[in-house]
């Protein structure tokens, strides 16, 4: 009686970690989906991040040349 009582907790604990996959997969599209979306006049939040690092890098570049 014990061995089917096994199997039942060792089928339970893959349905678990399946559920924890589908659930991570979900979040994760969710949040990118977020990203990508055009929320502020029509701009996504990737594109404003994208275009504060570029404005950073180029920052970073002039102040590299300037001599000391």
């Amino acid at each position: 009686m014990s061995h089917s009582v096994t199997r039942t907790t060792s089928g339970l604990k893959r349905h678990q970690r399946g559920q924890a996959y589908v659930e991570y997969i979900v979040a994760t599209v969710f949040l990118i989906a977020a990203l990508y979306a055009p929320v502020f006049n029509g701009e996504s939040a990737m594109t404003l991040l994208i275009a504060a690092f570029q404005a950073n890098q180029e920052s970073y570049v002039w102040a590299m040349s300037v001599p000391d």
